[in-house]
């Protein structure tokens, strides 16, 4: 408001770039728009339009000394008035760009390398750091002036590019393993905060899988054969390690050149032969290694292992070659107690008023020599973990999930029962001390057992339409008769849904999002999608689903890169699944 315009004067504002104050605009208003970053200044300049001809201006070229040179104030003879000093702005452009290099990866530790695309823009006064990020929350766990880093432990990470100015960005408040890369990209202009600096959140990604077959021990080195047959078994020592999306099944090889002769999801074996057995744990992607490759009989643990990295192959898996060596023997003790066979009442049981009655019925073919006694055991899940003991094939339970009551005939003489802890010691456990599981004990447990699914209320009025879920698979579990109950059915009747997601594909993904889900009855939910602070970003999508495989797809091409959760609603329950969203 100080300014001066006699009459017949004009008013102009200029805008000029860097210290030269080259001319790079000019307009009726001081307001400008500018597209790269810099320092720029816009002037007031009041003119005669007789006396100083504008057109003599070059953008680009001429400067405001140039133009103030031709003005009294600067020396010359035109009167004119420019405010040399005029407002100054400094415009930063920080973009840390992208980076290649993402990949998956076996084994630790792993040095990760990522390469700048060289698309990253530094301005003068800003820094730039390379940091490294675990798992899909981007938890940060290391930095750097390079982007490579070494990493112990398998998981998802992300190498990201931070260009910063040290002046308004204090790293120090980045606790490693606590702070996100989302905390830091909430502070910067970019995630909605103040300050000036920029983050590649997207990032080169790496899956470090760390497949670790741990090691077996023998539960009885050295086992009879009675009447032609013989149970082996190992026991796990807990130190395998089992990444997200592999499995660990266990593999009966024979003689030193490690003939396989069988493979199972628990490390018990029937065996018919003499002779020395190993049992290895194996730890793998369904989806990288195919079993079917294995002709039993003639493929050998050594070929196997030299298909896995760790045996010079390509593959990421991992086989405890040595395992835990058994000696079969033929034995001439000959042991007369069975514990026959049990039926159940009916696969399904419906849990009502928090509990579940189980009731089995002996199938009157058990042998119980004299002084032998007969108990009735109560296990839960594939691993049979040992819940209850009874006198009576009767028992109560409060759990949903997979429960089996097998009968026992045993010598109190021989068979000490008070070394069963409940909810720790198992039936292979048991079964390992006897000597139709290859131990010393004469005594007869049904491993098989009656078996019972005892399901919730909302599982409980739709019975009739588990068939469709119960297939044999790498994660089954044999209920007998040949059916076989997959993990994903498992959880849903543990957590009573009417149905299971199945998959959800691709991730990270651009554009689309498949959900594959297994319904059990006809079931309408909502779906929709939130961000990580919960918002919901989506429209909710009501769906109808049929019994049996449904698959969706949900367009994701308009959500912001970044981490999102998949929610869907069925009634009062909730299935979530995370998924990323990249560029």
């Amino acid at each position: 408001g100080d300014a001066n315009v006699p009459d017949g004067y004009s008013v102009v504002y200029v805008l000029t770039q860097g210290t030269d104050l080259v001319i790079v605009n000019a307009g009726a208003d001081p307001s400008f728009e500018v597209t790269e970053g810099g320092s720029y200044t816009i002037h007031t300049l009041v003119y005669d339009a007789n006396t100083l001809d504008l057109s003599i201006v070059e953008l680009g070229v001429t400067t405001g000394f140039d133009v103030n040179g031709l003005l009294v104030q600067g020396g010359g003879a035109i009167c004119a008035s420019l405010d040399v000093a005029g407002a100054q702005f400094n415009v930063a452009d920080p973009s840390a760009g992208t980076l290649s290099g993402g990949s998956d990866v076996c084994g630790t530790p792993a040095t990760l390398t990522a390469t700048p695309n060289g698309d990253a823009n530094v301005p003068d006064g800003y820094s730039v750091v390379y940091v490294l990020t675990q798992g899909t929350d981007l938890v940060i766990v290391n930095a750097g002036a390079d982007p490579s880093f070494e990493v112990t432990e398998g998981g998802s990470y992300t190498i990201h590019t931070l260009v910063y100015d040290a002046n308004t960005l204090d790293l120090s408040i980045v606790e490693l393993g606590v702070t996100t890369g989302f905390d830091v990209n909430g502070l910067l202009v970019q995630g909605g905060g103040a300050i000036c600096a920029s983050l590649d959140v997207a990032g080169a990604q790496f899956n470090v899988a760390d497949p670790n077959a741990g090691t077996m021990r023998d539960a009885l080195p050295e086992v009879c054969l009675v009447d032609g047959t013989a149970f082996i078994g190992a026991l796990p020592n807990g130190d395998a390690i089992i990444p997200d999306g592999y499995t660990q099944i266990f593999v009966l090889t024979q003689g030193p050149g490690l003939v396989i002769v069988d493979v199972g999801a628990n490390p018990v074996f029937e065996v018919s032969q003499a002779g020395t057995y190993t049992i290895h744990s194996l730890v793998y992607d369904p989806n990288t290694l195919d079993l079917s490759i294995v002709q039993f009989g003639v493929t050998t643990g050594f070929d196997v292992n030299g298909l896995l990295v760790q045996g010079g192959g390509a593959i990421c898996a991992s086989l405890d070659v040595p395992g835990a060596e058994l000696v079969v023997l033929a034995c001439d003790d000959e042991c007369l107690a069975d514990a026959g066979t049990i039926s159940n009442g009916g696969l399904f049981v419906c849990r009502q008023g928090g509990t579940a009655q189980l009731e089995g019925f002996p199938n009157g073919n058990a042998v119980v020599p004299a002084g032998y006694e007969t108990l009735y055991v109560l296990t839960r899940g594939g691993g049979l973990v040992i819940e209850n003991v009874s006198a009576t094939p009767n028992f109560t339970v409060t759990q949903l999930g997979i429960f089996r009551i097998h009968t026992l005939v045993y010598d109190p003489a021989t068979l000490d029962l008070s070394i069963v802890q409940l909810g720790v010691t198992t039936g292979f456990d048991v079964n390992g001390l006897l000597i139709q599981g290859g131990g010393a004990i004469c005594a007869s447990l049904d491993v098989s057992g009656a078996v019972y699914v005892v399901v919730g209320p909302i599982l409980c009025s739709i019975l009739n339409n588990f068939g469709l879920g119960i297939t044999e698979g790498p994660n089954a579990i044999a209920l007998g008769d040949g059916l076989f109950i997959d993990g994903e059915m498992l959880r849903a009747i543990e957590d009573d849904m009417p149905m299971s997601v199945m998959n959800v594909w691709p991730n990270p993904t651009r554009d689309e999002l498949n959900i594959d889900v297994q319904v059990y009855t006809d079931t309408r939910m909502e779906m929709t999608i939130l961000d990580m602070t919960g918002r919901e970003v989506t429209t909710r999508r009501a769906l109808s689903y049929g019994v049996g495989r449904n698959l969706s797809r949900i367009d994701v091409s308009g959500l912001n890169p970044g981490q999102y959760i998949l929610r869907m609603n069925a009634g009062d329950k909730i299935v979530t699944q995370r998924f990323t969203k990249v560029d």
